[in-house]
């Protein structure tokens, strides 16, 4: 009769788990991952936020370059159409962009405002916020911004900021829906495109890191 040494049956239970040890991994990692889901999903909403701005700059250098090949006044306007047309409303909150080229000043009545490009910030989702100083900016020939209430776009009405002598032009501040970084796209009155990471101190001030 074939029989088993105690040292074989041994290393056998040696081989596995019992089943109290397979609990108690179990909760630790259950453990372990309740405490790193917050940091990932912080990380993960910063990061594309971050990504957000980099194509919000992308998409206000393309309407700038737009007035500059045409010579033409064009428009960048925050939108809550996903697929925006020459009917579309400009608002200020909305989740999406347009880059419209408008007639000319003395063109006949018929030609309506030209939308040349599209994008988005959020994609439906609140993991991205925009809180703009204005609805719209309007790009002149020389690529500067302009104050300009008759767009012929509802809604899209572009405003400079002249109150604050350190930050005047239009300002857009990216936020992430979680997490405490902050990014700044600012355009200057002259034209002047920058973007920097930051923090928002009392009053609500940015500041560049």
């Amino acid at each position: 009769m074939l029989t088993i040494s105690h040292s074989a049956r041994s290393a056998s239970r040696s081989l596995g788990f019992t089943m109290v040890e397979l609990m108690v991994t179990l909760a630790v990692m259950a453990v372990l991952t309740a405490i790193a889901l917050p940091s990932f999903q912080v990380f993960m909403a910063e990061n594309r936020a971050s990504g957000k701005t980099m194509e919000l700059v992308s998409a206000v250098k393309t309407a700038q370059s737009e007035a500059l090949r045409r010579s033409r006044q064009v428009l960048f306007t925050f939108t809550d159409s996903s697929m925006p047309s020459t009917s579309l409303t400009g608002a200020i909150n909305g989740k999406s962009w347009a880059t419209v080229v408008l007639p000319l000043a003395d063109a006949p009545s018929s030609v309506t405002p030209e939308v040349v490009s599209v994008g988005g910030y959020s994609e439906g989702t609140g993991d991205v916020v925009v809180d703009a100083s204005t609805t719209a900016m309007c790009f002149m020939p020389d690529g500067s911004i302009k104050a300009n209430s008759a767009t012929g776009v509802t809604g899209a009405d572009c405003a400079v900021n002249t109150a604050s002598s350190t930050s005047p032009g239009a300002q857009f501040l990216v936020q992430p829906s979680r997490g405490t970084k902050r990014w700044q796209i600012s355009v200057s009155p002259a034209g002047k495109i920058t973007s920097c990471l930051g923090t928002v101190g009392g009053g609500g001030v940015f500041t560049c890191s």
